[in-house]
């Protein structure tokens, strides 16, 4: 046993004198902190964030239960005009109607300067702080620094009590700007489980917990004027925790990025149990059995779904009758939601009304358009059921914990015999069984009495692409050729949101434009446009004069080369998180041009990424006259951690550079 704890007061000593090493005392500025007019962790930061610490503890209050107080201390160092934002302040409190709110007590701000080698403290005038009540539910309090120049250091610190004793506030580690030091430290009586949700790629300097105890006092206000109240004094176990991470970079967008918001450093908290003394615990957060059995009786969500809608029947019918199989009256149903109603918000888990009020409106939110569709194929007795998602955009989800709050999206889950299909009708160009890129995001959850988890990973979709190009001789020195391109579905998908806001005339000059020698294009063609349940294919004839050059450089992908490289930082902190994986080839077919000779050929190389993960092949040879050519680039999965981003970074520079090699033509004198 003392082998075993020595080690342990020994890291608690460590990690205590680390913590104690990196308090800093507000107001503890000095003529040095400003010496620095660059910082190592980001040369071209506009500002540094020297200091971020915060606080949560339960104190017990007058109402009989708990307070939650916290603290907070910021210090920040603006180093140009460019940073003068930070200067202005939003504490966002939470209110209820209840007379349940929050409130900032002992509010502190001061701008430090240099002022002809001596240290100027301006403090901040209390009627600069601004309260404005921005909605039913939040307050905001906002101040602005004052006499902010370049090179000032700004410092503010409050307490903040807050009723909510079942909530904590997220701490965020990162930012916009480049954090020196950033530390939370909570302490919670053992009354309280808490789970604590982490995300981020940034390492932790300080990540410990210590149990303890401590004495709480409560006043139990009587129930009526004349009674007394009642003190309450109690000793509770206490769980004390600090989290902190040191020399945090900035978060930037970069290539390939659903949203910054998952991977920003944070750690989030939701109420697990309640365990008073002397009591089982009491959970107090649903699974997901309870939370789906709730769904579905919600007016709101899936009451209706339950019903048998003979409101529905005329109309289901007509829409129907037509057809005799199930997939086919499903996709009658599908299409008739799809074409003739309207979304007018695509991030809603809740009817705005009921399904009756958006089928009479013909239009809705995401929600009100894909429960209104389960309900439909229900009707005709197919198997229909909702299913819960977030969009990429909004987020990941955590599989383990039922938190609505997490979820944006509603779409349906279809299954005919053995075959499942998810249908998406809020999307006027989606074809049957497709969803929108954006909800391949990692998971979903069916709404059944069995909520199965439902596997949306970008790599349940491939993105295929073929193109094909034959080029002849003309007379008169001049080449032509056809252009031949059948494009995945959802580049087929943007094309057709294109298309709907220009002319295909207009589109096929774009086309024109984009070739890097003068060209002729005519016959264009775009064809299964209106299928929505299939790829579209680009198709045109196009002619270019040699102009008699004794030298004719051609490079032989036209268009479809990559140009740049998506990968451009020389590091990436998080993961590329490509829409899906990819296999794209082109073919080429070229009679040399008359009285040309192939002067110079690429070469032709074959490149695996991580043996079978991908490949890149650039093929090419010249048999009697005729050039004939396949360049495939291939990616059998679409995301790829930090540690792979060289990797992947080096793979499209290489495609690139080979991309750009030209042929040669000499003229044959």
């Amino acid at each position: 046993m003392r082998k075993s704890i020595i080690p342990f007061l020994l890291l608690f000593v460590v990690v205590s004198g680390i913590a104690q090493k990196n308090k800093v005392k507000y107001g503890d500025v000095k003529a040095e902190d400003f010496k620095k007019t660059v910082y190592e962790i980001d040369s071209n930061a506009n500002a540094v964030v020297l200091y971020n610490y915060g606080t949560a503890r339960h104190e017990g209050n007058s109402k009989g239960f708990f307070n939650v107080v916290y603290r907070f201390h910021k210090r920040v160092r603006l180093l140009n005009k460019n940073s003068f934002d930070l200067a202005t302040a939003y504490i966002h409190l939470d209110v209820s109607n209840n007379g349940m709110e929050e409130k900032i007590e002992k509010l502190e701000a001061t701008t430090y300067n240099m002022e002809n080698g001596k240290l100027v403290a301006t403090k901040i005038d209390k009627s600069s702080v601004f309260k404005d009540k921005v909605s039913k539910d939040e307050v905001v309090y906002k101040f602005t620094m004052p006499n902010i120049k370049e090179g000032s250091i700004i410092e503010y610190q409050y307490t903040l009590s807050s009723p909510y004793e079942r909530y904590l506030k997220s701490w965020y580690f990162q930012g916009n700007d480049p954090v020196l030091w950033s530390e939370y430290d909570i302490t919670v009586p053992a009354i309280f489980n808490f789970v604590m949700l982490k995300q981020g790629y940034h390492p932790y300097t300080i990540d410990t917990v210590v149990t303890g105890s401590e004495l709480y006092s409560i006043i139990i206000p009587g129930e009526s004027v004349n009674e007394r109240n009642e003190n309450y004094s109690f000793t509770s176990n206490t769980y004390h925790s600090t989290w902190a991470m040191k020399d945090i970079p900035a978060l930037k967008k970069e290539s390939y990025t659903t949203t910054l918001g998952n991977y920003i450093s944070k750690i989030e908290f939701q109420i697990s149990s309640l365990r008073y003394p002397e009591q089982a615990a009491r959970p107090m957060m649903r699974t997901w059995n309870q939370l789906a059995g709730d769904l579905l009786k919600n007016t709101y969500f899936g009451a209706d779904l339950g019903a048998k809608n003979g409101w529905l029947n005329d109309d289901m019918v007509k829409v129907t009758q037509a057809v005799t199989t199930d997939y086919d009256k499903a996709k009658k149903v599908y299409e008739f939601v799809r074409d003739n109603f309207t979304c007018t918000d695509h991030s809603a888990i809740y009817l705005t009304e009921n399904i009756k009020k958006a089928y009479q409106a013909k239009s809705g939110n995401v929600a009100d358009i894909n429960l209104l569709l389960t309900a439909m194929l229900k009707n005709r007795g197919l198997d229909a059921a909702p299913v819960l998602l977030s969009t990429r955009e909004h987020g990941k989800t955590y599989d383990l914990y039922p938190l609505l709050g997490k979820f944006n999206y509603v779409v349906c889950r279809l299954t005919i015999d053995t075959t499942s299909y998810l249908l998406d009708a809020s999307q006027n160009k989606n074809g049957f069984g497709k969803l929108p890129e954006e909800c391949y995001n990692g998971s979903a959850r069916i709404i059944a009495t069995e909520p199965k988890l439902l596997n949306l990973l970008p790599e349940s979709i491939t993105e295929n692409k073929l193109t094909s190009v034959f080029i002849a001789n003309e007379s008169k020195g001049n080449i032509s050729g056809s252009f031949n391109s059948k494009l995945g579905y959802y580049e087929s998908t943007d094309l057709r949101e294109r298309l709907a806001k220009t002319t295909n005339e207009e589109f096929f000059k774009d086309i024109k434009k984009s070739y890097p020698f003068e060209v002729e294009i005519d016959k264009g063609e775009i064809t299964e446009l209106k299928n929505l349940d299939e790829p579209a294919a680009i198709k045109y004839a196009f002619k270019t004069p040699l102009n008699d050059e004794d030298i004719v450089y051609f490079n032989p992908l036209l268009t479809e080369a990559y140009k740049t490289n998506p990968f451009k930082s020389a590091q990436r902190f998080y993961p590329v998180e490509m829409p899906y994986p990819v296999n794209e080839t082109y073919l080429l077919t070229m009679d040399v041009p008359e009285g040309y000779k192939v002067d110079e050929l690429p070469k032709s190389v074959r490149v695996n990424y991580n043996e079978d993960e991908g490949k890149f092949e650039y093929i090419i040879k010249n048999n009697n006259g005729v050039i004939q050519m396949r360049c495939s680039i291939v990616l059998n999965k679409a995301t790829f951690q930090p540690d792979e981003y060289d990797n992947l970074r080096d793979f499209f520079a290489f495609v690139v550079k080979k991309q750009s090699e030209q042929i040669v033509f000499k003229k044959i004198k």
